[in-house]
């Protein structure tokens, strides 16, 4: 491990059978209290941010029993970051970037389409490869690949795309 880099624990979290989330509770919650901030659904949204963000600790003990979060700590860690209105899409939306970490296609997509959290470049030199198309694409599939180039823009991860504008 690198200096100043985590690793996800390989007896929690990172075990070969941990549990696979497609869309959890909290996510759906988080992007309900975000609707409820942007005037497109009713509701409170601190209540749904709080029920959110505890059902995401709550889905910790899904990994393993090891990793569960007691309620007192859910309650301590509220507390100690309540609701903010005023930050409210900065605040559900790094949550939801919490709730993703072992999805990073969803945390990296959310944090596109919300511009949070605030993070700071990776400093790999060039793009992340993982996140560009497939070799194949540009040998087998080259006037499609090369019309998206001239469409998008450079086929890196940075490169806006069309829910992205």
């Amino acid at each position: 491990m690198l200096p100043g880099n985590s690793q996800v624990n390989r007896r929690t979290l990172g075990k070969s059978d941990a549990t696979y989330f497609f869309v959890t509770y909290c996510q759906t919650e988080l992007l309900h209290a975000e609707a409820v901030v942007r005037g497109w659904a009713t509701g409170d949204a601190a209540e749904i941010y709080n029920a959110a963000v505890k059902g995401g600790m709550d889905q910790m003990a899904q990994f393993d029993p090891l990793a569960t979060v007691a309620p007192e700590d859910q309650d301590a860690y509220l507390a100690a970051n309540p609701f903010d209105p005023a930050n409210a899409l900065e605040q559900i939306n790094t949550q939801y970037w919490i709730n993703c970490f072992a999805t990073g296609e969803e945390a990296w997509s959310n944090h596109r389409r919300s511009g949070y959290p605030d993070l700071t470049p990776n400093p790999y030199p060039g793009a992340d490869p993982r996140l560009q198309h497939q070799n194949t694409e540009r040998t087998v599939n080259v006037d499609n690949y090369n019309a998206a180039i001239q469409a998008m823009g450079p086929d890196n991860m940075a490169t806006r795309i069309f829910w992205d504008n």
